[in-house]
């Protein structure tokens, strides 16, 4: 073991399990705002708030690059993996989380989505064959596109598009009513 991952080990029980604790530490430690951070890594300061606030637990691999190399830090290995865990709960599909608002967040590759609102609600499910970050552009548009409403977005990479149009039909079934911009019985454009 190197010194740095010797340190690394010693002081990897002072951050909490997530992502969002660590980065909030190292920000405190290195005295960096968010704003800094917008600034170094070209991630909203939306998309950076709802790391740090807890709302997006397991940011894209890309995003957590930009922010530990804005911050010259390496996330600790403990941490990686709990997200590796957390994004793996079935094999060969991976779940992260997104700001909708923010498109360089969002990944280029079809899948599920599914927005939340301020209060963590589902509001809305969705899917792309192709790319879901194209598909997200499409919803900015709509007026409901907006925070409170939409806050946080999770996805779930589903390469095969026949399950990922059944993968959707699950999640809008399951939720019924309560994601609230889906229409009950309404049929999805397949087109994506």
């Amino acid at each position: 073991m190197t010194e740095v991952d010797d340190y690394e080990q010693e002081h990897v029980e002072e951050y909490e399990t997530t992502f969002g604790d660590w980065l909030k530490q190292e920000m405190e430690e290195q005295d960096v705002g968010i704003p800094d951070l917008v600034a170094k890594t070209n991630i909203s300061y939306a998309g950076i708030w709802n790391i740090v606030n807890g709302k997006t637990i397991s940011p894209r691999q890309e995003t957590r690059d930009k922010l530990a190399k804005a911050l010259k830090k390496k996330v600790p290995v403990k941490i990686q993996q709990q997200i590796d865990d957390n994004a793996s709960e079935i094999p060969g599909l991976d779940w992260v989380d997104f700001t909708p608002s923010d498109l360089q967040t969002i990944p280029e590759e079809g899948g599920v989505y599914v927005f939340y609102d301020t209060t963590d609600r589902p509001v809305y499910v969705g899917m792309s064959k192709g790319n879901v970050r194209l598909r997200v552009k499409d919803h900015s548009t709509c007026f409901w596109f907006k925070d409170p409403l939409v806050v946080r977005g999770a996805f779930l990479s589903v390469p095969d598009s026949d399950l990922c149009v059944k993968i959707e039909k699950i999640i809008i079934k399951f939720l019924g009513k309560h994601a609230l911009l889906n229409v009950k019985g309404a049929t999805k454009d397949l087109t994506d």
